[in-house]
């Protein structure tokens, strides 16, 4: 391991933030030699209104960062497929691996607490690491040309402290205050959305996700480690802000146009508070800046309804890692390693982010939705690509390879092979 070399500074990286990205971030930072502080405004564990679904490729991810087979003793449970409803039809919808894929073709289901509480003690486990919880970022400090040079943070007792760092990481979430200080951020105006969580007991596990569309929004469910069912349901934030304060009277009310989930959940007891987050769509104008970067949801979120927001975490943190260990390893080119990490952020992240906001945009409109449902339910092999494309298993570009279409060929045909 190579020693630190950044030593005008108190830290080599600040990170802001310990959730997914902020804690892979931290591990393999540590691991190339960084000297890394962590900084989370929270307590660990903290619970996060989260979908909780991981797709298929975030499991290398997982592999190398140490954590994916204590998760599974854990009692991780894993997904194979997505359940597309509207009404009382079904789209079902089979996650897939091409031939000598290293992820496999099965999801995880897994508490956020529990995930983020894992990759947590990982990072923390390398000396180089120092963990500061229940600190919360303040503002910038900038030399006079711009660069970003630290942060001031606040303590648990709010005393206020400045730790100057080489590079300073926002990986705080959708609203990332770090983003908005600096001007990066802006939202998406045309999707306004809130997400309501709570978990359930006594539902029946299933292995395959489910997404029940309701106008104005839709619910999406699964079961999870500890065997409880976790249900959100996202709608637009005026139709929340025209109901009334009664929470399950609310969802009540979606849930009487997705009669198969409300029959499930006919037995079921609330075993924990309604949590909200939102607004749930915001992007940036860039990820990096002169002794800073933005990544995970900090990046941008467009709700993308098929759980990616942990892949994306897991790869920008790695891809970060990259930039950051180039940077360091010929300073006067630290420029041009940032723009790289932007652009392998494009080339991996933007086409997805694309096909969600479309997946989104149709979502608006009943009519499309019925008629897409329609066309799943008729066409399994279709219903098949689309979970397993928006599932990460096989990127958008994919598609435009002659190659790809002979590998799903035989994905298929191995799915349809007994165990």
């Amino acid at each position: 391991m190579g020693a630190s070399v950044m030593t005008n500074f108190d830290t080599d990286v600040l990170v802001l933030g310990a959730g997914p990205a902020g804690s892979a971030l931290a591990q393999q930072l540590a691991r190339a030699g960084f000297k890394v502080t962590l900084v989370d405004r929270k307590a660990f564990p903290r619970e996060k209104p989260c979908g909780e679904f991981l797709s298929p490729q975030c499991r290398p991810y997982l592999v190398d960062l140490g954590v994916d087979g204590v998760l599974r003793a854990l009692g991780t449970r894993t997904v194979h497929g997505m359940d597309l409803w509207r009404g009382e039809r079904c789209a079902p919808g089979r996650l897939l691996a091409l031939p000598g894929a290293p992820h496999g073709a099965c999801g995880y289901a897994v508490r956020r607490e529990v995930l983020d509480t894992e990759l947590l003690r990982a990072a923390c486990a390398r000396p180089e690491v120092t963990w500061l919880e229940r600190h919360e970022f303040r503002t910038a400090l900038r030399a006079a040309d711009g660069t970003v040079t630290g942060a001031v943070l606040r303590d648990p007792e709010r005393r206020e402290r400045a730790v100057r760092a080489a590079f300073v990481v926002g990986a705080d979430g959708v609203r990332s205050r770090l983003a908005h200080e600096l001007g990066l951020q802006r939202p998406l105006r045309w999707l306004d959305r809130l997400a309501l969580v709570a978990r359930f007991d006594g539902v029946p596990a299933r292995d395959h996700a489910e997404v029940h569309f309701v106008d104005g929004g839709y619910f999406a469910a699964t079961t999870v480690d500890d065997g409880t069912f976790h249900l959100n349901l996202v709608v637009d934030r005026a139709r929340l802000r025209d109901g009334n304060d009664d929470l399950d009277a609310f969802v009540a009310a979606r849930l009487q146009h997705a009669p198969v989930l409300q029959q499930r959940l006919r037995a079921a007891v609330r075993s924990s508070p309604w949590r909200g987050t939102g607004p749930l769509a915001f992007a940036t104008r860039r990820q990096a800046l002169a002794g800073a970067a933005l990544v995970g949801d900090a990046c941008g979120y467009v709700d993308p309804l098929t759980g990616e927001g942990i892949y994306f975490a897991l790869h920008g943190a790695r891809s970060l890692t990259l930039a950051l260990t180039q940077a360091r390893s010929a300073p006067r080119t630290a420029a041009a390693a940032l723009r790289g990490y932007e652009r392998r952020r494009r080339q991996e992240i933007a086409p997805r982010l694309w096909l969600a906001a479309l997946l989104q945009r149709g979502l608006r409109h009943p009519a499309v939705v019925a008629r897409v449902l329609a066309v799943l339910a008729a066409r399994p092999a279709v219903a098949d690509l689309l979970i397993t494309l928006t599932g990460d298993c096989v990127h958008p570009r994919d598609l435009l390879r002659p190659a790809f279409w002979r590998q799903w060929r035989q994905a298929r045909r191995a799915a349809e092979v007994p165990a």
